[in-house]
C-alpha cells in the first residue's frame, strides 16, 4: 500500500509533527551505525504485514489469500521460530489466513491475540457510538462501485470499516463519493488513513500503530531482541523502527520512504524466507533477493517512470 497520511482528526494531533517522525525514522535507518545493519544477526521471530508482504495487494477480500510457496515455508519457519502477523485487517480474517502463525496483532493492533488469550484497546468500546455513526453514513454511498468492508472485534461488533472503490466502473464517480465520506469521518473523533493514489482508506476508532502492537508482541511473547519484521508500507515506518532487523517488500505500488534497512522483491519473498530458514536464521544482507537502500530505490524510480 502506497500511505498519503495517517492523520488521526483529532484536532491535538500535527501533520507537520507526524512528517518530521517519519523523516527521523528514515534518516535513522540510513545511519551506518543503526542497530538494523549488523549483519549476522540471529532472528529470534518473524513478524510480517499481511497485504502486500506475504498476499497479493490488489484483491477482493474473499479472494486474498497467502501463497502456497510463502504458505509452505511460513510453515516451517513457525515450527523453529515465534512468527506473527501485525495488520490492519481484523483478526477474523487473519487468523484463518496465516494458520502458521502464533500471535496476531489485528486491527493495527487494536486487537491481540495469542493462543486463547486476547487483549483490546478500550477505545474500540468508547468510540462506538462515532464510529456507527460514520458507518452509517458511508453506507449511503456504497454499491457496486463503492464497497464497504466492516471490521468486526472478536467479538462480532463492527470497530472500523473500509472503503474500497478498485473495482469501481467509473472511477472519478467512485472517488467523488468516497471523498464525501472521508470529509464526513473528519468532522468526527476518530481516525481516517488514506492512501495516495490508491482507491480505499480506511476508518478506525482511534489511532494505530505497528511499532506499539510489534513492542506488545514481543513483550507478550517473552522475546528480548532479534526480531525480524517485514511490510510494504508507511503504516509499517513504527515497526521498522521498533524491529531489530527490518526488511521491507517491494510491489507496484510500495513507496519510497519507507524506514527499512533492507528490501526484497515480493515474488521473492518465499526465496528469501528460505534463504533465512537454510542459514539457521542468522541474516545478513548477502542473503539471496536481499536488496539495499541504493539498489530498491533504483528499482523503484525505473517501476515509476515505466
Amino acid at each position: 500500500m502506497c500511505l498519503l497520511s495517517i492523520y488521526p482528526t483529532s484536532p491535538d494531533f500535527h501533520k507537520e509533527d507526524y512528517g518530521k517522525q517519519v523523516s527521523t525514522v528514515v534518516k535513522k535507518r540510513q545511519s551506518n551505525n543503526y542497530r538494523g545493519r549488523q549483519t549476522g544477526t540471529e532472528v529470534r521471530a518473524l513478524f510480517l504485514d499481511y497485504d502486500g508482504t506475504i498476499s497479493p495487494l490488489s484483491v477482493l477480500r474473499s479472494e486474498s489469500k497467502v501463497s502456497s510457496e510463502n504458505m509452505a515455508v511460513l510453515h516451517q519457519i513457525s515450527r523453529r521460530i515465534p512468527v506473527a502477523a501485525i495488520t490492519t485487517k481484523d483478526l477474523a480474517f487473519v487468523v484463518k489466513k496465516t494458520p502458521f502463525a502464533h500471535a496476531w496483532a489485528g486491527l493495527g493492533g487494536l486487537e491481540i491475540k495469542i493462543g486463547d488469550v486476547l487483549t483490546r484497546a478500550s477505545c474500540l468500546r468508547k468510540m462506538k457510538t462515532h464510529l456507527t455513526i460514520a458507518l452509517k453514513y458511508a453506507k449511503v454511498f456504497s454499491g457496486n462501485d463503492l464497497i464497504i468492508e466492516e471490521k468486526r472485534d472478536s467479538d462480532g461488533t463492527t470497530v472500523a470499516f473500509s472503503v474500497d472503490w478498485r473495482q469501481a466502473f467509473d472511477r472519478r464517480k467512485a472517488q467523488e463519493k468516497a471523498l464525501n465520506i472521508v470529509s464526513y469521518c473528519e468532522t468526527l473523533p476518530i481516525v481516517s488513513i488514506k492512501y495516495e493514489g490508491q482507491p480505499f482508506f480506511d476508518v478506525f476508532p482511534c489511532p494505530v500503530n505497528k511499532g506499539k502492537a510489534l513492542l506488545k508482541l514481543k513483550q507478550k511473547l517473552g522475546l528480548r531482541n532479534g526480531i525480524l519484521y517485514m511490510g510494504d508500507s508507511i503504516v509499517d515506518n513504527p515497526a521498522f523502527e521498533a524491529a531489530d532487523i527490518a526488511v521491507g517488500v517491494i510491489h507496484e505500488e510500495t513507496p519510497d520512504n519507507l524506514a527499512c534497512d533492507y528490501f526484497v522483491k515480493f515474488e521473492d519473498v518465499a526465496t528469501f524466507l528460505q534463504s533465512l530458514l537454510k542459514s539457521k536464521f542468522r541474516f545478513s544482507p548477502k542473503l539471496p533477493k536481499i536488496l539495499d537502500r541504493t539498489q530498491a530505490f533504483q528499482h523503484i524510480r525505473r517501476r515509476n517512470f515505466t
